[in-house]
């Protein structure tokens, strides 16, 4: 079988990006290095000329320097992500991974928590010293790297430890909460752990609290 040109390899990468989600134009050249056994230095100008050309041709769109996204034609034109969604996308993936999850009053009122609905979205991110526009966006420092076996951990704890200062008016917070343990498959030892090691005591009690029905 013959192999993938440079510029067939970057769009088959890019077809299998979903709809309106934001990637950065290193990651692709990245997996073009990886893919060919290149420098990467060597890989980003070919990538860079390949998405231009992409984006001359309307099937992707540029959100910034070194950042887009792909586009879908619908009877009423062109159907394109809110800015902020786009932000977020930036502050919690790279590529495949996990760098990032939602905290904070936005997460609390998605949870059903409060019905209070923040002027902006609250990320914890690994990419905290990242410059966005902060019309959106308040971007916090996580209390260890985000991964992809962790975030729903960090996003649990981060609530729990923010709880008692927040709006939160729902009949049962508690059962929320466990309902969010329960829908992610969490592990209510390593939960623990994970209060322990990097929250405030009255976190992992109340962690506790939380995981033990009454």
């Amino acid at each position: 079988m013959e192999r993938l040109t440079y510029g067939e390899f970057i769009t088959n990468k890019i077809a299998d990006i979903p709809y309106g989600q934001a990637f950065q134009t290193d990651v692709i050249a990245e997996a073009m290095a990886q893919e060919y056994k290149v420098p990467v230095h060597k890989a980003k100008p070919i990538t860079n000329v390949t998405l231009k050309r992409l984006a001359d041709k309307g099937l992707i769109e540029r959100f910034q320097k070194g950042v887009y996204y792909r586009v879908k034609q619908t009877p009423f034109g062109k159907a394109r992500p809110s800015e902020e969604l786009l932000e977020a996308q930036l502050l919690t993936r790279r590529g495949n991974e996990i760098i990032g999850y939602e905290t904070g009053y936005s997460l609390m009122n998605k949870l059903g928590l409060s019905t209070l609905v923040p002027k902006k979205r609250e990320i914890a991110t690994n990419a905290y010293r990242k410059k966005i526009d902060d019309r959106f966006i308040i971007v916090r420092k996580p209390v260890i790297t985000v991964n992809a076996g962790n975030f729903r951990y960090l996003q649990l704890l981060d609530v729990i430890r923010d709880l008692q200062e927040a709006p939160v008016d729902a009949e049962n917070p508690k059962g929320l909460l466990r309902n969010f343990v329960e829908k992610n498959n969490l592990d209510t030892v390593q939960a623990l752990t994970y209060a322990r090691q990097h929250y405030p005591q009255k976190t992992l009690l109340n962690l506790v609290d939380v995981l033990v029905e009454r």
